[in-house]
């Protein structure tokens, strides 16, 4: 089943295309959602604009390889000794080459996320796919003064250099190939794109720890304990209280910013505290009988006739990018851009592990929301009203 984001502050939902990827689309307006919505939000999984353009390119390459055959030239003496260092030189270059086609490939991906992943603009569109390392530049600059050098020295040797062109054709279209195509997953394009060299790929690390160290202990049924449906059912039938789904609302604010409690972040009366379910007890981390509970509350927004009562969850972990962004020291600062960076990296991690997990079929809705004067007991209660219909 595919996970399913409702990024309520953009008005974003996703649904699978052919290749199984995850693809976020503006959902039918309707008369029961009162809320505004707003264009962009949550960024869509990138698609597959970047593996096709190198695949292109570097076919191409060989192609061009496979029917110029290099020419070969005799050279004798210290010439010899010349043309084989300039062939180092030659096929460094090659390979530097090779890296920038590949980095302009991933561009013509980025650039149709530029509104949603970079905030409308192209400059850190081109400063994350082009970043390289200080040394990377340093030896770019060492090997083209180097040719310049040799070529000035004695013609005839660049001359031969040169003539080996097809070969480098060849080299850069497997080059290509081989790291965009065949090595190259989605994963490895958010590190490497989104995130230069200070700022750590923190956001997967904390939806891998808030996936085993929470929710895998709370959604499904193990040894000890049952599900999360399960449990709800029984908090039905013993409360006389009918909830309105028996998942998880697993809530990500766009600014990783968590209150104390829910309520602080309404008018009085609008989110109450209702009770928990009966709590998951478990051995864990050199605490024994550790509990881990799911709260129930009710949900009444001003104007709405009753209230629906919901499980839900503010995920503590991401209030550690929060502090980075607003306490962080020299080594640890996050910009408000990078912070919001980590959440959608933390919210799109979260739902593919949540979602390669049969045990939690059915137990859990994602909602990234813009919390900026967000209401959040109207935003909650008209997600309910519409995955009722």
């Amino acid at each position: 089943m595919p996970l399913k984001i409702y990024d309520t502050g953009k008005g974003l939902t996703p649904q699978t295309d052919y290749f199984g990827k995850t693809k976020i689309h503006e959902p039918k307006k309707t008369s029961s959602n009162p809320v505004k919505q707003e264009p962009s939000g949550m960024p869509k999984n990138r698609g597959y604009r970047a593996e096709i353009l190198a695949f292109t390119i570097g076919s191409g390459l060989l192609l061009i390889a496979f029917l110029f055959p290099p020419v070969k030239h005799e050279g004798h003496g210290s010439q010899q000794i010349a043309v084989q260092v300039g062939f180092l030189m030659w096929f460094g270059m090659t390979f530097v080459m090779a890296e920038i086609i590949r980095r302009v490939c991933l561009f013509s991906e980025e650039i149709f996320h530029l509104r949603t992943r970079y905030d409308g603009s192209i400059s850190r569109v081109v400063l994350h796919v082009f970043n390289s390392r200080n040394s990377a530049n340093f030896f770019t600059v060492i090997i083209l003064l180097s040719l310049l050098f040799i070529s000035s020295s004695d013609p005839m040797v660049m001359t031969e250099i040169s003539s080996h062109w097809p070969t480098s054709f060849g080299l850069c279209g497997l080059y290509i190939i081989f790291i965009s195509v065949v090595k190259l997953t989605e994963n490895l394009v958010d590190c490497e794109v989104l995130l230069d060299d200070r700022v750590m790929a923190i956001g997967h690390g904390l939806a891998y720890s808030y996936y085993y160290g929470f929710l895998k202990i709370i959604l499904p049924a193990s040894e000890n304990s049952q599900s999360l449906r399960d449990r709800a059912s029984h908090f039905e039938f013993e409360e006389k209280i009918q909830l309105a789904s028996k998942k998880m609302l697993i809530l990500i604010p766009d600014t990783c910013f968590c209150t104390p409690s829910f309520q602080d972040m309404v008018p009085c009366g609008q989110i109450e505290r209702v009770k928990t379910l009966e709590d998951v007890i478990i051995c864990r981390a050199g605490m024994r009988g550790r509990p881990y509970s799911a709260t129930v509350y009710l949900i009444q927004p001003e104007g709405s006739k009753a209230p629906v009562y919901v499980m839900m969850e503010m995920p503590s972990i991401l209030f550690v990018l929060y502090e980075m962004n607003t306490i962080g020291h020299t080594n640890s600062k996050l910009t408000a851009f990078e912070r919001t960076q980590q959440a959608q990296a933390f919210c799109r991690v979260l739902g593919r592990l949540l979602e390669d997990d049969p045990s939690c079929k059915d137990m859990y809705d994602i909602i990234y929301f813009k919390d900026q004067n967000a209401n959040l007991a109207q935003m909650i209660y008209d997600h309910v009203q519409n995955t009722k219909q």
